[in-house]
């Protein structure tokens, strides 16, 4: 091995080398600097000597080892929540290796009889005198325990003796006569009575541990119980010391695993109430919302998407349900009577198609009516229903929009019809709204009549639009389909008779039936407020009778129907399946496509449009919620632009469809936000939302009343009307263009050569230049090019001809220049003139 020097050495035993080398010259090692080498020969020697020096060169017969051991334990307290103890063991044993001939001669006393003790191994003072002591307190322990004993059992046979004699008192008592005048009911006192007392409790007796129990220290975190009791035991198990007189110990268990619950979470759900259903304190629940970037307090409501990840995030299942509300009610009286007739009823026949491909005046001709001219632009803007008396039988039609905003309205017309005539113009073919009518047909599953329009045009291709049909899984019946293909014109009304027949033909084969004598049940086809009559909703009965009167229910609306009118205008006093009707009497505007029913107790019905009408507010107020704290993530994104816009619409149709397309129109720059959208005309409410928000209100077929025009001209609140929809779009589309940041381009005006350069004292580094095509104007920019490679790009400084400034100097013209913060100008470098312009930008 490679030698070391005396300072290594010294280093590694962490002593200074001076006494290093005193060590090694009284060991015999004559090392006089700390630069010397050591051998191995040298440390044995220095190692002899130090163990003679400490009295050690004896070969060891005892070692002591000493054990700690760290572990930590979870214990419940009385609130429920968990705490962690940490407990320390220490550990000491010592161990003495004993002689072999001792050993063997143990083995022979062991054999022989015992007259004479084996010698006994050499044992330390200090063990022989914890050994003695360990003895004293198993034999203390004894007694104490012994004496306890023989205490309880006398106490056990003195009451066994007091119950005896007690008894004896009592039947005595019983056997002789009371004496005369007494009228006590007691028996009287006996002198074992006065000896009756409540045994006194043990007093509390320390028991004296073993040492090892004393050796041991114990740390805890929260609060661990002191005391007699304490924290012992392997394993990490509980126990706490009863008093001594008991023969038994309570053991308290180790505390089991967090128990996983299954959670009912309802629509909406407070943090209080969530934290309770889990049995855990509601902070805990605001920790894990804020976990997950929400701030919610203890009676914020939450909604059922965010209650769940909660509940996922604390180690629970959770499973959305219902709350326990009134509807129940409808659950046990919304079943049609079984004993209720059934009768064959008209078809619903819902008219689609793409806009302009003549759905109106196909269904005018049916009718004898001109509905397609008084309609704004010529295009349908919401669901008209009316039915026909036809030689053939009644037929109701759903004549929907065509326009792609109206695609709800499309979506509702096909939930509710049973067949569906799909308009397709003979000249253009199947279009965009064409085939969304198809995917809403088959989404539905009713049966599609094709109605091919507009024959009598001289451009009109029949077998390219069968064709068309064929690519998207429409198959005529003369192609083997199930699709009849009738050829019509809404102008002249060729084919219009055919097509009836087709109608009435698949209605017989679908064999549609519905009770008539039963409370009446349908679906709201348009809502809308009028100005002189309130809340008017058109309904389309799908089964039972509507009569004048009854109280209907349509989602979180109710009320009770005072008038009924049919398409025409005209009263009427019931309507039966598959007819549409329009009344009047309900509290509110209803959303089109709810349910409408018919119930016989208004109290009740008034209770469950309230609960729903309360559950639809928590919903949309968890949903604001949520939206304004992505909002507050968004915001160090940077903001975007907002156009806020208040919509008034005639009817609920046409107001939903216009927010839907509106809210399309948003970008990542630019968004449309709807600050408040209903039915009705303009009223000072909304202008004074307007005003707060900042917000541009638009008149869907609605008008502001004189109030709200008053204050919308004083305060600068534009209102907008529009009787069209896509012009609505367009406009906001261009205000929305408008709101854009323009866009930068960079435009090259001229091109510039340096001919000579001018180094001036208290001017700077002038270049004569040469105007090569262009022209150089003063406010311009500037890259300057070396062997067409780009150096510099910065602002001119000054623009001269001879010694004139000047703004401009066109093609073919001299000039001197000079370039701010940039000198290093040669000769026949050339000059880049640009200018940036910004270029509006569009959606």
């Amino acid at each position: 091995m490679a030698q070391t020097s005396v300072a290594q050495f010294a280093s590694e035993l962490k002593v200074p080398p001076s006494v290093l080398l005193e060590q090694l010259r009284a060991a015999g090692v004559d090392k006089r600097v700390a630069e010397d080498s050591l051998s191995e020969t040298d440390k044995s020697r220095l190692l002899e000597y130090l163990r003679r020096m400490h009295g050690s060169a004896d070969a060891k017969n005892k070692i002591t080892l000493t054990r700690k051991h760290t572990s930590e334990i979870k214990k419940a307290d009385a609130t429920g929540k968990y705490r962690t103890v940490q407990v320390e063991v220490r550990k000491k044993r010592v161990f003495v290796k004993r002689d072999p001939n001792e050993i063997s001669a143990a083995a022979v006393a062991a054999e022989a009889p015992p007259p004479v003790a084996a010698p006994q191994p050499a044992i330390d003072a200090k063990e022989v005198e914890l050994r003695q002591e360990e003895a004293r307190r198993q034999q203390q322990l004894g007694e104490l325990q012994a004496s306890e004993l023989r205490e309880k059992q006398d106490r056990e046979r003195k009451e066994i003796e007091q119950k005896q004699a007690q008894q004896k008192a009592t039947e005595a008592a019983a056997a002789a006569p009371a004496p005369a005048g007494t009228t006590t009911l007691h028996a009287p006192k006996t002198a074992d009575a006065k000896t009756e007392k409540k045994p006194k409790k043990p007093k509390q007796t320390t028991v004296l541990r073993d040492d090892s129990v004393r050796r041991r220290q114990i740390k805890t975190r929260g609060d661990a119980g002191g005391g007699v009791g304490g924290w012992h035991g392997r394993g990490g198990t509980r126990h706490r010391h009863a008093p001594s007189g008991a023969t038994e110990q309570t053991a308290f268990a180790q505390a089991a695993e967090p128990q996983v619950r299954d959670i009912a979470v309802p629509e909406t759900i407070t943090v209080g109430e969530l934290a309770h259903r889990m049995s855990v304190k509601a902070a805990e629940v605001i920790k894990v919302l804020m976990k997950l970037g929400s701030m919610a307090t203890i009676n914020q409501a939450l909604d059922q998407d965010t209650a769940m990840i909660v509940v996922q995030e604390m180690g629970h299942k959770a499973t959305p349900a219902k709350l326990d509300d009134p509807e129940a009610y409808l659950v046990e009286s919304g079943e049609e009577p079984a004993a209720a007739e059934v009768k064959p009823r008209p078809p619903v026949v819902t008219v689609m198609g793409h806009v302009d491909h003549g759905k109106t005046s196909l269904l005018d001709f049916i009718r004898r009516t001109k509905v397609a001219a008084g309609e704004a632009g010529g295009i349908t803007q919401h669901i008209g229903a009316y039915h026909v008396e036809t030689p053939r039988g009644v037929v109701t039609f759903l004549d929907t929009p065509g326009h792609e905003a109206f695609t709800a309205m499309r979506a509702r017309g096909a939930k509710v019809t049973d067949i569906v005539i799909l308009v397709v113009a003979a000249d253009d073919g199947v279009m965009p709204q064409t085939i969304e009518a198809i995917n809403h047909a088959k989404a539905a599953k009713v049966p599609l009549v094709v109605a091919l329009n507009k024959i009598d045009k001289h451009d009109a291709n029949a077998d390219k639009v069968k064709q068309e049909l064929l690519a998207h899984g429409v198959v005529p019946e003369e192609y083997g389909g199930d699709s009849p293909l009738v050829p019509v014109s809404a102008k002249t009304g060729q084919g219009v008779d055919n097509l009836l027949e087709q109608i009435l033909l698949q209605a017989e084969v679908l064999e549609l039936k519905a009770a008539t004598v039963a409370p009446a049940r349908g679906v709201v086809i348009e809502a809308r407020l009028d100005r002189g009559r309130g809340p008017v909703a058109t309904l389309l009965v799908q089964s039972g009778t509507l009569h004048r009167g009854d109280i209907v229910l349509i989602g979180a609306v109710y009320g009770r129907v005072r008038a009924m009118l049919d398409e025409n205008g005209k009263p009427v006093a019931s309507a039966g399946p598959s007819i549409p009707v329009e009344i009047q009497g309900l509290s509110e505007v209803p959303a089109a496509g709810e349910d409408m029913m018919v119930l016989d107790d208004e109290r009740k019905a008034r209770e469950i449009a309230l609960f729903r009408h309360g559950k639809v507010r928590d919903v949309k107020f968890a949903k604001q919620h949520a939206a304004k704290l992505e909002l507050f993530g968004q915001m160090g994104e940077g903001e975007k632009k907002t156009l806020a816009l208040v919509i008034k619409s005639d009817v609920q149709g046409s107001q939903e469809a216009l927010v839907h397309a509106l809210s399309r129109l948003a970008t990542d720059e630019v968004k449309v936000t709807v600050v408040h959208a209903g039915v009705g005309g303009i009223t000072e409410s909304d202008v004074n939302l307007a005003m707060a928000s900042h917000a541009v209100i638009i008149g869907f077929n609605a008008r502001a009343d004189a109030m709200a025009r008053k204050l919308a001209e004083s305060s600068g609140i534009q209102i907008r009307y529009y009787n069209i929809i896509y012009e609505a779009v367009d406009e906001m589309k261009a205000a929305l263009s408008g709101m854009l940041p323009p866009e930068r381009k960079e435009s090259v005006i001229g091109m510039v050569e340096v001919r000579q350069v001018f180094r001036i004292s208290k001017v700077g580094t002038v270049a004569g230049c040469y105007v090569l095509d262009g022209a150089v104007k003063r406010g311009a920019q500037v890259r300057v090019l070396r062997d067409n490679v780009v150096i510099h790009t910065g602002d001119i400084d000054s623009l001269k001809r001879f010694k004139d400034d000047v703004r401009e100097v066109k093609s073919g013209f001299e000039c001197g220049m000079s370039l701010k913060n940039f000198t290093d100008l040669k000769e026949k470098d050339q000059f880049e003139v640009f200018e940036t312009v910004e270029v509006a930008r569009s959606l």
